[in-house]
């Protein structure tokens, strides 16, 4: 199918345009066209209009749909910068639409009107500025529809683009990104996590990294929106995008058993073999950058001609499966914010090179020296020491390839062989007094405590909970439901014994939650990822700062994190909010404070980790394991990284 019929560029002294109409003089004389929808985008370098004209024919009266093409009949006239577009069709526009609202000031369209000359004609008037936009008309033809009555509706885009004028740069290369799913449509609903969330934030990521690049991104929605799948598919065929690509994680079907569930897990993307432009090539990289940058299990491309927004876009379509929901290890990368930005580097990296916009740096690698001792420090849900220097923490078992199961182990002072004193797939692990409390996966994300020794294993509380952290008195952690209702994100607080019912904090969605004093310091998801306090209590919530946040650590009174308004690199601020400083120009991901130093992995070196001195500011290499960004725990006098100790 023709991507797009015509192109006619508008000379300001040309009067009148018209299209030729041999389709339309053949519809049925009950048949009339109408205007279904106006859309709006505007880019950078470009605004565009589109005026959606529509008709319903009985497919008895088609004898090829395939190659039937509606052409509707308009006709165009521009006079002192101000462009009508007239259209013989009725409107099937609301009432009260006339005029249409630029989203964004733009230097080119100044104003959108519409008005119903007649039952059969409807007019589109732009103005624009003459200077700044050299105007273009094409039209674009959606896939048909063919609708349970058996009639098929045919729909054409009469398609108005103000660009930038001429100029000796090329213009920018455009993206259409596809969050899958939102609103009602949660996509899939594993361990906890609600896909249309994971896709949002990794597709925004993703706009935010193409566009520091030079690109042109449109994205299908920024919100909890849920744009039909056609419509999604035409945003890229109106903008004439250099590519389509929409954002998903994966799932599996419910029935599955357990024990397949727990081999399944990995990345992969999606193509349309017999699309006008296939795009498997982009499909290939995207999987393999996914696999490379996120060190997970790759499956097979797969090929999948029946899904709308592959066979319903004229331009290279992909989507990208990321990863894995229903597999606890794919879940727990999925739930930190870290991983996703992981994840959106992998597909701006692998759709510049398919592009061939820009050369990235190469990495450069390092040696491994060993630290020297370090303090107790914040726990980041991997590994905690007990008063006596015994050592507890999580280490995978079984089938590692295929993802294996994260249990808890022992090792106490002197022992070289570690002891495994729980088999439940655990997460968020913490210690207070003589109690090890974790989040359970193995049965349904519960609390579960036992004594550090493994015994007396006991859940006490029926929420499924996340970042899980505990104080001296309290348990504090985030719970959602995941079943076909909406979700609600809420951060609570629960008794060591778990005796009482559990109090709610607040409805935020909160991520690395640190506690320190009577303070709980945590990333509002709600509020794009800033940084945010409130009381054990509950009372005294307030937003720390405006800056964007993709990783926080909380020690003497400091926050210390990766500003992602700032292209990721390293800040400190007052919990209080005052005494903003930058540390450091390395793009950094994990964080984590201990006796004097902020240890941090570095994107802006391979992610290798390093730790800066908080006084003088000299950084020094720790390690460099050749792997992506890894949770930095210190306790006694080692950093538990990639599941291996450093020890003095």
């Amino acid at each position: 199918m023709p991507a797009f019929a015509s192109y006619v560029t508008l000379v300001l002294a040309i009067i009148f345009l018209f299209s030729p109409l041999p389709a339309a003089a053949n519809l049925p004389e009950t048949q009339s066209p109408t205007v279904a929808a106006i859309k709006v985008f505007q880019l950078e370098h470009k605004d565009v209009v589109a005026v959606a004209v529509e008709t319903r024919l009985p497919a008895a009266s088609v004898p090829d749909p395939l190659t039937y093409t509606f052409e509707p009949q308009y006709r165009i006239t521009e006079k002192n910068s101000i462009i009508t577009l007239a259209v013989a069709a009725q409107s099937a526009l609301p009432a009260n639409t006339d005029s249409i609202a630029v989203l964004h000031a733009s230097p080119r369209l100044t104003q959108l009107t519409t008005t119903p000359v007649s039952t059969n004609e409807l007019t589109l008037t732009a103005v624009y500025t003459p200077k700044n936009a050299k105007v273009t008309v094409t039209t674009v033809k959606r896939k048909r529809v063919i609708q349970p009555d058996n009639t098929i509706i045919f729909r054409t885009y009469l398609v108005l683009t103000f660009s930038n004028p001429r100029t000796t740069t090329p213009p920018p290369k455009t993206l259409v990104l596809d969050p899958g799913h939102g609103g009602t449509a949660l996509g899939a609903t594993s361990n906890y996590l609600l896909e249309k969330e994971l896709n949002l934030d990794i597709a925004l990521l993703s706009r935010d990294l193409f566009r520091q690049h030079g690109y042109a991104v449109y994205m299908t929605r920024t919100d909890d929106s849920n744009p039909s799948l056609l419509d999604r598919a035409d945003a890229a065929n109106i903008l004439q995008a250099d590519v389509f690509l929409s954002i998903h994680n994966n799932s599996m079907a419910t029935d599955m058993p357990d024990a397949a569930k727990k081999l399944y897990r990995g990345t992969t993307a999606l193509y349309n073999s017999s699309a006008p432009k296939p795009a498997k090539e982009l499909a290939t990289l995207l999987a393999n950058e996914l696999t490379d940058i996120l060190h997970i299990h790759q499956y097979p491309l797969q090929d999948r001609p029946g899904l709308v927004v592959l066979n319903s876009s004229w331009v290279p379509a992909v989507i990208a499966e990321v990863a894995m929901m229903p597999h606890p290890q794919d879940a727990k990368l999925l739930s930190q914010r870290v991983y996703r930005h992981q994840a959106a580097l992998a597909i701006f990296q692998a759709t510049d090179k398919y592009l061939s916009f820009t050369t990235l740096p190469a990495k450069t690698v390092f040696a491994s020296p060993i630290t020297n001792g370090l303090a107790n420090s914040a726990n980041n849900g991997l590994a905690v020491v007990d008063n006596d220097g015994t050592l507890y923490y999580l280490d995978l078992t079984g089938d590692t390839y295929a993802g294996g199961q994260e249990n808890i182990y022992r090792l106490k002072p002197g022992e070289t062989k570690p002891t495994a004193i729980s088999s439940d797939e655990a997460w968020n692990l913490t210690i207070s007094g003589k109690y090890l409390y974790y989040s359970n996966w193995s049965d349904q994300h519960h609390i579960y405590r036992m004594q550090l020794d493994g015994s007396e294993k006991t859940k006490i509380n029926n929420q499924p909970a996340c970042q899980l952290t505990a104080t001296s008195n309290w348990l504090v952690y985030t719970t959602w439901t995941n079943d076909n209702s909406v979700p609600g994100p809420a951060l609570y607080k629960l008794a060591l014994d778990g005796q009482s019912e559990p109090q709610k904090l607040c409805d935020d969605q909160a991520e690395t939650i640190t506690i320190a004093g009577d303070w709980v310091y945590f990333l509002n998801a709600s509020d794009g990822y800033r940084m945010y306090k409130i009381k054990l209590d509950g009372t005294s919530r307030s937003k720390i700062a405006d800056d964007q946040v993709l990783f926080m650590a909380v020690a003497d009174n400091t926050i210390y994190y990766s500003n992602y308004s700032d292209s990721q690199k390293l800040y400190s601020i007052s919990t209080d909010g005052q005494r903003r400083t930058k540390l450091t120009d390395d793009q950094v991901s994990f964080i984590n404070i201990a006796n004097g130093f902020v240890y941090f992995t570095n994107a802006s070196a391979n992610h290798a980790l390093y730790r800066l001195n908080i006084k003088t500011h000299n950084k020094q290499l720790i390690c460099d394991l050749g792997m992506g960004p890894q949770p930095i725990n210190l306790i006694n006098n080692s950093v538990y990284y990639n599941r291996l100790f450093f020890t003095p």
